[in-house]
C-alpha cells in the first residue's frame, strides 16, 4: 500500500513516524501482516532526527566499537583493525577511504549515541509497549551490503537522504519467525514474488518480520536508519506466565530427576505428576494469573532503558538544599508504576526501582501520578520529615529532579 503526503512535522513518536497511517489502522492492517510503504514527497521530513553531516559527530566523540559499527561490503565486513586506532578512538580518514571504495557504515544501536533518536525510540517503546532499538547505513552509490535476507524483528526503514532501492519477496514460507531465531540468507534463485520500492528521502517503509529482502543504491548514495521492534510474542507472555505461576506451585519449582538426560523419556513423568501440572497449566490464562505475568513483563519492560540524558547532576547538586518549598517533577520522558506486595510498597520507571514500607504505597502513588510540578510539602500521608526524606530519595533515585 502507499500513500503520499506533504507534511513536515516534528517527530515526536509512533503516530509521527507513520502519519497519516493511524495507529489503529496499522494494527488491523498491516502489523505482522503486509508491507506498508509511504511516499512523503518531503525530502526534510526527518531532519530534525538526523543528517549526513551528524554521523561525523557520532564517530569522532562516541567511538562507537565492535558489535555497534560494522564496515561491509557485499556482505563481508572489513577488519576493524584497518579503521580503529590503538588508543579506542576511530580513524575517520579511513572510514572515509571505505566509504569512498564501496563501503557501507554501519552503526548499531544509534540511539546510544544521538539524543534526537533516543528520545524517539524511547516514546515508540512507550506508545505501543514493544521493545524498540535503531541502526543507521550509510551506503554509497552503486553499492549493496548484504544479500537476500529476512529480520526476526519487524523493521521500519527511515529515509533520511538520497535514496535506496528495495526488493521484497513472497515471505509465505517465513512467516513471523521467532524472534531472535536463526536470520539466513539467500540467492535471489531460491525467491519469488520479487517487487521493487523506492524509498526517497522522508519516506518510511515498514516490512513485518519473516519478509526477505534486499536493499542497493543506484546512481544516489543513502543513508537511512532502521527502527527494529522487538516484540513481546505470546510465547513470552505464557513464558511469564509459568514464572507467575511457579511462585504459587511448588511443583514448577522442583528439579528434574538425577541424570534425567541419561533415561527414557516415557518415564520421565509419572501419571499423578503429569495430572498435576495439566492442572496448573490450566491456570495460565486465568484472570488472577493474567494479572500477575503482566506485572512481571511491565517491570521487566519498565527497568530495560535507562532516562533519557537531561543534566540530572543539576538536580543531585541540589539534594542537601531540598526543603518544604522546593519544587520536584518528574524527569522527562519517565513512566512509573506502583505496587504493593508482602515485601512492600514499590515505584518502577525507567533504569531503577524504589522500595519502601507498604505504608507509603499511597504517597508513591501520589508522585507516579503527577504530571507537572509540586512542591515537597504536597506529598501526602507524611510529616515533613519524611516528605524531605522521601523527595531527596527520589531524586538520588533517578525518578524526581528539582525545577526551583
Amino acid at each position: 500500500m502507499e500513500t503520499h503526503i506533504e507534511i513536515q512535522t516534528e517527530l515526536k513518536n509512533f503516530s509521527d513516524l507513520i502519519q497519516p497511517i493511524s495507529i489503529e489502522n496499522f494494527e488491523a492492517n498491516y502489523w505482522e501482516k503486509q508491507v506498508l510503504h509511504i511516499p512523503r514527497n518531503n525530502p526534510d521530513f526527518f531532519s530534525s532526527l538526523f543528517s549526513i553531516e551528524d554521523l561525523d559527530k557520532v564517530l569522532e566523540y562516541n567511538r562507537p566499537q565492535g558489535i555497534s559499527l560494522k564496515v561491509v561490503k557485499n556482505n563481508q565486513p572489513m577488519n576493524p583493525t584497518v579503521y580503529e586506532n590503538q588508543d579506542g578512538s576511530l580513524n575517520l580518514n579511513q572510514l572515509y577511504t571505505a566509504y569512498a571504495d564501496g563501503y557501507s557504515i554501519l552503526v548499531n544501536g544509534i540511539q546510544r549515541y544521538w539524543n534526537p533518536i533516543k528520545s524517539l525510540i524511547e516514546n515508540i517503546r512507550q506508545q505501543i509497549s514493544h521493545n524498540a532499538g535503531a541502526n543507521l547505513y550509510l551506503t554509497p552509490k552503486n553499492e549493496k551490503a548484504f544479500s537476500p535476507h529476512y529480520d526476526s524483528h519487524d523493521v521500519f526503514a527511515i529515509q533520511i537522504s538520497g535514496e535506496k532501492h528495495w526488493i521484497l519477496y513472497d515471505d509465505t514460507h517465513f512467516k513471523t519467525p521467532l524472534l531472535n531465531s536463526y536470520q539466513p540468507t539467500f540467492q535471489r534463485e531460491q525467491l519469488t514474488g520479487a517487487r521493487e520500492i523506492t524509498l526517497r528521502a522522508g519516506d518510511i517503509l515498514y516490512m513485518p518480520r519473516g519478509v526477505p529482502h534486499e536493499a542497493y543504491t543506484t546512481d544516489k548514495s543513502s543513508m537511512h536508519i532502521t527502527v527494529g521492534l522487538q516484540s513481546t510474542q505470546w510465547i513470552d507472555f505464557i513464558t511469564k506466565s509459568l514464572l507467575n505461576l511457579s511462585q504459587k506451585h511448588i511443583e514448577l519449582r522442583k528439579a528434574l530427576p538425577v541424570g534425567f538426560l541419561n533415561s527414557d523419556n516415557e518415564n520421565l513423568l509419572s501419571t499423578d505428576a503429569e495430572l498435576d501440572f495439566v492442572n496448573i497449566l490450566q491456570q495460565v490464562f486465568q484472570k488472577d494469573n493474567i494479572a500477575g505475568s503482566l506485572n512481571i513483563l511491565g517491570e521487566e519492560f519498565r527497568t530495560k532503558e535507562q532516562p533519557q540524558p537531561d543534566g540530572h547532576f543539576s538536580s543531585l547538586d541540589k539534594l542537601n538544599h531540598i526543603h518544604l518549598g522546593s519544587q520536584l517533577s518528574k524527569r522527562e520522558g519517565l513512566t512509573s508504576k506502583v505496587t504493593n506486595s508482602a515485601s512492600g510498597a514499590r515505584i518502577l520507571f525507567q533504569g531503577n526501582t524504589i522500595k519502601g514500607p507498604s505504608q507509603i504505597v499511597g504517597t508513591l502513588a501520589f508522585i507516579s501520578e503527577q504530571e507537572g510540578i509540586f512542591s515537597v510539602k504536597d506529598i501526602p500521608f507524611l510529616n515533613d520529615e519524611n516528605k524531605l526524606k522521601l523527595a531527596k530519595r527520589l531524586v538520588r533515585g533517578g525518578l524526581l529532579k528539582v525545577v526551583n
